[in-house]
């Protein structure tokens, strides 16, 4: 693996001078993970996992480009977009394209963060801090370990299962699915039971209700294919119920939701929180605005998925239909006469992503930016993963409500308050997932939804064909799992895909 293959870990010397929250505190000189004694020795040593997550979602574009098969994404026909087209076509399945651009930021960013983690949890078993201390450091590592496992896995199929080494061999084989998701959930019943509650923890930190969180997530994706182990609904469910029963989370208006003013509020499970000295930007509204606008027209829903897209509050919060005209003299961004264009005559005839521009800075430079906080886990999604896990197993009050209230305030109203113009009495879970397809629109959700319940084909079938990417063929299981990339499988004696795709 030519970039695993490199890392030095880099959780030997810690030197971080911008991170976030709590995590911002003088690291300037060095720390070995031989003298881990104190709490703050811990929190430093903490600093490259956060700081590594959020290096990689500032760049959402590029750290999802293999999601781009979902309906909720396309991507301009022309420029460097190549490597998203590949996956918004279909251009893929036996191991071909491994080496395109973009392929690997995820795997090795995911890579050097398992390193990161393994060396950590580690040396906490030597450190002289407070038990407590111990405790919470080895449940963050553990947490952030099993999420770069899990998009690992949902992405490229199994991968090698390593858990002790500080640095890889190229001699690692790649485990079953099923094995992925057994030291995964290990390490997030770790985390949930060492992890401190959401209100006694800053803005940025994870918590326990991010580790019940993902694993929640991982009992939903463990239910579907390729493994499809039923009795995984019920955890699910319950997982997504303990934080739903905590009473801590809740919805905010849709109006405000995106706004800066929106971030770190209590729907926010867990968010990665951008240092106050804005050294490191958001990139997201970069990739998600078309040039005219001065982005990079990296991203945008498919006309189908807008055109099925329920109108109403949540619709007008979600797109921007109005596309801004913008010019840099002097790299400074200045409308244009006209500032705006409705989305059918803009350059991309599709319109925006608005909820990933609604908190941009425009002084910033040349180019929309933000230092929003971003989302990984927010409580409407445990919303939808309780009412659609409960549903598999039998609907009760509880799961139905939970439904509504997503409904409730998608539609402008307040989201814990009966009303009979959208209440649903008894949803199905196909008008689950198509609900937590528009609620989580254009948040790298959509993919693996489509992908563990096998409605990719049926999804892509109702594709408009006025859409610029051309499919090269309708896609099947083939294309259920991406290539790993090119340099992992030439570096080492790991097996591309489909070849050394193993279920259980």
């Amino acid at each position: 693996m030519k970039h695993i293959n490199k890392i030095i870990l880099l959780a030997l010397m810690v030197f971080i001078s911008h991170s976030c929250s709590d995590l911002e505190e003088d690291t300037s000189s060095l720390l070995t993970l031989d003298r881990l004694g104190s709490e703050g020795d811990i929190t430093a040593s903490l600093a490259p996992i956060y700081r590594e997550m959020l290096n990689l979602h500032k760049t959402p574009h590029t750290r999802m480009a293999a999601t781009y098969g979902a309906d909720d994404l396309t991507t301009w026909i022309a420029g460097n977009k190549a490597p998203f087209r590949v996956f918004d076509r279909f251009d893929y399945g036996s191991g071909e394209n491994s080496d395109i651009n973009w392929l690997p930021i995820a795997w090795d960013s995911y890579w050097k963060n398992i390193y990161y983690s393994n060396t950590l949890i580690k040396g906490l078993k030597t450190s002289t801090a407070s038990e407590e201390a111990i405790k919470v450091g080895d449940g963050e590592a553990r947490l952030f370990r099993a999420l770069c496992y899990l998009n690992l896995v949902r992405t490229h199929g199994n991968v090698p299962v390593i858990l002790e080494e500080d640095i890889p061999t190229g001699k690692e084989k790649r485990a079953t699915v099923l094995l992925n998701y057994e030291h995964i959930e290990e390490d997030l019943l770790i985390a949930e039971a060492s992890l401190p509650l959401p209100g006694e923890v800053a803005p940025g930190r994870a918590s326990s209700t991010f580790a019940k969180a993902v694993l929640a997530d991982l009992y939903l994706t463990w239910a579907g294919w390729p493994v499809k182990d039923a009795t995984k609904y019920q955890l699910a469910a319950n997982k997504a119920k303990e934080i739903i029963d905590l009473g801590y989370h809740t919805l905010l208006p849709i109006d405000e939701l995106w706004l800066l003013s929106g971030q770190n509020s209590t729907e926010s499970i867990f968010s990665l929180k951008f240092p106050d000295d804005k050294s490191i930007v958001n990139g997201g509204p970069t990739a998600f605005s078309f040039h005219e606008a001065r982005g990079f027209s990296d991203a945008f829903p498919e006309l189908q998925f807008f055109e099925n897209f329920p109108e109403g509050p949540r619709k007008e919060a979600t797109f921007l239909l109005d596309i801004p005209q913008r010019r840099a003299p002097g790299g400074v961004l200045t409308p244009r006469d006209p500032a705006t264009k409705p989305w059918q005559e803009s350059q991309r005839q599709h319109p925006m992503y608005g909820k990933f521009t609604a908190g941009e800075d425009l002084t910033f430079g040349g180019r929309p930016v933000s230092f929003r906080s971003i989302e990984l886990y927010r409580y409407a999604e445990i919303l939808l993963i309780y009412a659609e896990a409960q549903a598999r197993i039998g609907s009760n009050a509880s799961s139905i409500e939970a439904f509504n209230q997503v409904k409730r305030r998608a539609a402008g109203l307040p989201y814990n308050v009966a009303d009979l113009s959208v209440d649903v009495v008894s949803p199905t879970v196909d008008e689950i997932i198509a609900e937590k397809g528009w609620e989580l629109a254009g948040e790298y959700k959509r993919w693996f939804d489509l992908i563990r319940t096998e409605k990719l084909e049926e999804i892509t079938a109702l594709r408009s064909p006025d859409e610029d990417v051309v499919l090269v063929r309708q896609p099947s299981k083939a294309q259920y799992i991406a290539p790993i990339p090119f340099n992992a499988i030439n570096l080492s004696e790991l097996e591309q895909n489909p070849e050394g795709f193993k279920i259980q």
